[in-house]
């Protein structure tokens, strides 16, 4: 019933298999996956084979970074040459027996001079691929340089250094400014000097100067030269044996205004005022006592009783500024027949290392210790606005040209170093009132001194003196006489000069109207008022008996002859002036602290040298002895390892000057 189907052509059949084969989705993800797989195998690849590369390349570089620091170092003997001494460092490496990297044979340079050493070194590391040869990249070929030198083009040094009286102490088997002389010395060494064979400090490695070296030496302040003080504008500077505005030889120091503190450069056209050479030391009340009249005082009548002790009651002679009183000290030592004034003085930044150490080894200790002064001045000769200052006194330097260098100059390394013994102590200075100007104080060419007050009024140029009351009581008489009422030649003139040497150790008291003056009957009075001590002008000038010229004293003439307390004790408080008689009001009228106090001192120390790094002047910091504050000089130092030393004794001062000397020369990378 039913018909066999025929058999399609083999053609059709074909056709139809291959449609359905065409169609037929199952298995299609294993072909994406199988492209995802190559992907990944060969970006994996890549990764393995560029870190290869890497690691070989960094561990070729760390071979050169040694080879050319070991080459650079200074202190290497001139046979070994840079070139000799990296190749020698690479070759005991142990590189070059991979079988997948091949490093390359490297070309090793460098240069040593007397200043300075610089090696170089370049070469190629080829890394083969493991992977990526299927990209067709059969390896890695990286390039590998380094260098490194010891030494920079230009340092300029101020050495700020520690004068005061404490230098003179013991410490070992020595004393403290014995060893500063001897490890500053040291330090110019070291900067300027290689060791020899024998190890000493004998050949030159600074052959083109590029090393500049300067001192500041300071106490209760800093003395300059007479040369670099004309570099400035000074106001109240002192006379001189009658000349005007000549100053004191061989003492010059600044007032620097506090203001200044917070910046380094210092104005050479802002009037700076100089220091008074005065001997401030006060005695102690006691010593200078005075009992005034007075209703209860059965001494009144005589004018009241002085007791000045053993004080000279004579004019002195002229002041011996090698005392250590004064607060701008030069360095001349009283104890000695040499002369020394110029020993203390402040050395601008030289390359002729000669006349520095004769400067270093001449240092003589004395007075209090300024730090912030020594730092303001380093700061101030070492900062960029100075370079006016080197043309004109060491422009027969030709390498000292241009210098100091721009702050933050990346071809200059500016450094201070920074030495005490101590904390700060604040000095007494004469006020900026009583430093210059006319004095009420006459000197006469016997050498004594007169002083003239007015008839009345306050302060130390008047008061009230005695005899001069409107109606002539006892109460208020010189012990009797009265001075108001003086006639010469016909002429009422009022006495108003005082003059202590002709005051009588005692006076006898005025009884009646003929006795003359200094030949009073009355009560015998130690210390009484006496009236031949005030003197009647002629011509409006003292004259006492073998005075000859007489002669207005300047306010720094007056300090040239006497001390603040022989002033107040024998012109004022001998003289019976009401206003004058307190010793403590009157030094305190002509004496004040310079800088405070000690925490003021340790404020503007911090305020300079902040100002200092922030110019990118580096500060290393060196506190000698066991009894000083570290934190104002830890805090001055720069930040960083090697910047701060604290020693106790003077080999440990010596080695912290010569680490010193080695780190500003230190060897480092510079490529």
């Amino acid at each position: 019933m039913f018909d066999t189907a025929a058999k399609l052509p083999i053609f059709t059949h074909f056709r139809r298999k291959a449609s359905e084969f065409r169609s037929d989705e199952r298995g299609a993800i294993a072909i994406f996956v199988l492209m995802i797989f190559v992907m990944m195998l060969l970006v994996g690849g890549i990764a393995v084979d560029v870190m290869r590369a890497e690691m070989r390349r960094v561990t070729y570089q760390q071979t050169f970074d040694r080879a050319v620091l070991a080459a650079a170092n200074i202190s290497l003997p001139p046979g070994q040459s840079p070139v000799s001494v990296g190749q020698s460092w690479y070759n005991v490496a142990g590189l070059g027996d991979e079988f997948t990297v091949d490093y390359g044979t490297p070309t090793f340079t460098g240069v040593a001079t007397a200043s300075s050493r610089e090696a170089r070194a370049t070469g190629t590391v080829r890394s083969y691929n493991h992977f990526m040869h299927m990209l067709d990249i059969p390896y890695f070929n990286m390039p590998v340089r380094s260098a490194a030198q010891q030494g920079v083009s230009k340092i300029e040094v101020i050495l700020a250094l520690d004068i005061t009286g404490s230098m003179a102490e013991s410490s070992g088997n020595t004393t403290k400014i014995a060893a500063l002389r001897t490890a500053a010395a040291n330090f110019v060494d070291i900067m300027k000097f290689s060791r020899d064979a024998q190890g000493n400090y004998t050949i030159p490695k600074d052959p083109n100067n590029l090393i500049s070296i300067g001192m500041v030496p300071y106490a209760s302040n800093v003395n300059i030269p007479v040369d670099l003080r004309n570099q400035f504008t000074v106001s109240h500077l002192s006379s001189w044996d009658g000349v005007a505005n000549q100053g004191v030889p061989n003492h010059n120091c600044f007032e620097i205004n506090p203001a200044t503190y917070n910046q380094t450069a210092l104005s050479r056209t802002t009037p700076i005022p100089m220091a008074a050479v005065a001997i401030t030391a006060a005695s102690a009340p006691s010593v200078g006592t005075i009992t005034l009249p007075g209703a209860n005082n059965t001494n009144g009548a005589n004018g009241g009783v002085v007791n000045l002790g053993p004080t000279n009651p004579t004019a002195p002679t002229p002041i011996n500024y090698s005392s250590s009183g004064l607060m701008c000290n030069n360095g001349d030592n009283p104890k000695t027949p040499a002369n020394e004034a110029l020993s203390n003085l402040v050395v601008l930044p030289t390359t002729n290392t000669a006349p520095l150490k004769a400067q270093i080894s001449a240092l003589n200790p004395k007075g209090n210790t300024s730090i912030a002064v020594g730092m303001r001045w380093a700061t101030a000769l070492i900062d960029e606005s100075a370079r006016p200052i080197y043309s004109a006194l060491r422009g027969n330097e030709p390498a000292m040209a241009g210098r100091p260098a721009n702050n933050n100059d990346n071809d200059t390394r500016k450094i201070i170093v920074l030495m005490t013994d101590g904390n700060h102590v604040a000095s007494r200075h004469i006020k900026d009132d009583y430093k210059t100007g006319a004095s009420p104080i006459w000197r006469g060419t016997d050498g004594n001194m007169a002083i003239e007050f007015n008839d009345s009024g306050v302060g130390i140029n008047g008061g009230t003196r005695p005899g001069i009351a409107p109606t002539a009581t006892p109460a208020n008489s010189c012990s009797g006489w009265s001075l108001a009422n003086t006639v010469v030649n016909g002429k009422v003139v009022k006495r108003n000069f005082f003059v202590p040497h002709l005051k009588a150790a005692s006076v006898r008291r005025r009884v009646n109207a003929s006795e003359t003056e200094g030949n009073g009957t009355g009560t015998l009075v130690t210390g009484g008022c006496d009236p031949r001590a005030w003197i009647a002008p002629t011509n409006g000038v003292p004259v006492w008996p073998g005075s000859g010229v007489v002669r207005r004293l300047d306010w720094s003439e007056v300090w040239r002859y006497a001390t603040v307390d022989w002033v107040i004790e024998q012109l004022y408080m001998r003289s019976n002036v009401s206003s004058a008689t307190s010793y403590t009001t009157v030094y305190n009228t002509f004496v004040a602290n310079y800088l405070v106090n000690a925490a003021n001192m340790d404020n503007l120390l911090n305020i300079n040298c902040t100002a200092a790094k922030n110019a990118g002047i580096e500060v290393f910091g060196i506190v000698f002895g066991d009894d000083v504050s570290l934190g104002p000089i830890q805090n001055c130092s720069s930040p960083g390892t090697g910047y701060f030393y604290h020693v106790l004794n003077p080999a440990d001062l010596n080695a912290a000057f010569e680490q010193i000397a080695v780190l500003i020369s230190e060897l480092r990378l510079t490529q």
